[in-house]
């Protein structure tokens, strides 16, 4: 894991005064080196946030583990429900395949320092105060299906064409305006934050809560939402 494979963008959406409405998206590189830290990248994040008034902060990847109520043996009810290749179960080490469980804890305890705060909240926490910041799961190639668009292909096998044409899809597609972004990690990170501009503009009806509502257990995280275009 390596700080230049964290796509970074800022979604915003501006509904035109009612007229003509548009999203825009900027992407950033993360100007960090060494193996990644969550307690760096969770302070340089919250810097970017502060700095651009962002109200809702979407990460690709788990938020937390698998209820041990579930249906879904290996897997939280959001993973079935967009059919992410990744299996999160239960802690502390219930992930399939076993190569993402690296990136799967180091996305849980990036969510859960955001979490130890008040100010930020999951979707759907009943417990959440009004006033907080929204951080959700993404999950980019869910983002694209909804979007009626084909997935990026992954990034060993995507070519620079293959990114600069996706961008032109979703640009057909949504109109969006893409400034800075250049990279397979930094597209993805637009179609993940999408649905997250929506929301924290207002437009729930164009956002879609994939799984279940996110609790509390044994000091985790369990289940959640990914949050995708509807």
């Amino acid at each position: 894991m390596d700080y230049r494979d964290i796509g970074v963008a800022l979604v915003t959406y501006d509904d035109g005064g009612g007229k003509h409405d548009s999203l825009t998206a900027r992407a950033f590189d993360v100007p960090l080196s060494g193996r990644p830290s969550v307690a760096a990248l969770a302070s340089w994040l919250r810097e970017m946030v502060e700095t651009h008034d962002v109200r809702c902060l979407c990460i690709d990847g788990p938020l937390g583990w698998r209820s041990p109520d579930t249906d879904s043996p290996h897997c939280r009810l959001s993973e079935r429900a967009v059919r992410a290749p990744g299996k999160t179960g239960l802690p502390p080490d219930g992930v399939k395949p076993r190569t993402y469980l690296g990136f799967t804890t180091f996305s849980i305890a990036l969510f859960e320092s955001f979490l130890s705060s008040a100010d930020w909240a999951l979707p759907g926490d009943p417990a959440a105060v009004p006033t907080a910041r929204v951080v959700t799961e993404s999950f980019p190639t869910a983002g694209w299906r909804a979007l009626g668009l084909s997935p990026l292909m992954a990034k060993g096998r995507a070519s620079v064409a293959d990114v600069q044409d996706a961008g032109v899809r979703l640009l057909a597609r949504t109109g969006i305006t893409l400034e800075q972004v250049r990279t397979h990690d930094q597209l993805q990170a637009v179609v993940g934050g999408i649905a997250g501009a929506w929301w924290a503009a207002g437009r729930t009806s164009h956002v879609q809560l994939a799984g279940a509502a996110p609790f509390r257990l044994d000091g985790s995280w369990r289940e959640g939402y990914i949050m995708i275009p509807a």
